[in-house]
């Protein structure tokens, strides 16, 4: 709308300017809304042509090949899972035959573990079966590796010239101190 065409309607000065301001708000506003529509048609627009190159790949790639690969990866994530359940039970069952062997009071775990023989042995939640048998037939035959039932006193060195048995800690330097001052 324009004031000259107020004019010729024959409206008053003051009219014609409350008409034209209230005119120019609604200018201002539908200027606001064609700025947002414009903006949001840029947007769509973007997001058209991306979508549609998306779409342009897809259709270069090989649907059949991307099941093939997503078939080996799950093949490979399985077997890995069995591999490391696998690596923890070998773990369990080293852990409960090191303390079963400690607990049967083996001097020497790794040659007795070398003299028993594992295929026989089996973990069976916290027992190893069959380890009782072997290592009573390993107690026969070799004695020597286990530590014998009987308490045996052990034995002190005493040193030439010490004839004081009690006196352990006292250093040489100090006994000859002493043995100066003796003399």
């Amino acid at each position: 709308m324009e004031r000259k065409f107020l004019e010729e309607l024959g409206l008053e000065k003051e009219s014609i300017d409350k008409i034209m301001a209230e005119n120019g708000k609604d200018i201002e506003k539908a200027k606001g809304d064609l700025s947002t529509k414009e903006t949001e048609l840029e947007t769509l627009q973007g997001q058209l042509k991306a979508a549609n190159e998306q779409i342009e790949e897809f259709k270069e790639m090989d649907v059949e090949k991307i099941k093939a690969a997503a078939d080996e990866y799950k093949t490979k994530y399985e077997e890995a899972q069995n591999k490391a359940k696998q690596e923890m039970e070998k773990l369990q069952f080293e852990h409960k035959l090191e303390g079963a062997l400690s607990g049967a009071k083996a001097k020497n775990i790794k040659a007795v573990k070398a003299l028993l023989d594992m295929e026989g042995l089996k973990l069976n939640k916290d027992e190893i079966v069959g380890l009782n048998d072997q290592l009573e037939k390993l107690k026969e035959e070799n004695d020597y590796l286990f530590e014998s039932e009987e308490t045996t006193s052990s034995s002190t060195f005493i040193r030439p010239g010490n004839t004081n048995k009690n006196d352990k800690s006292e250093s040489l330097g100090a006994r000859l101190a002493r043995k100066v001052k003796e003399n």
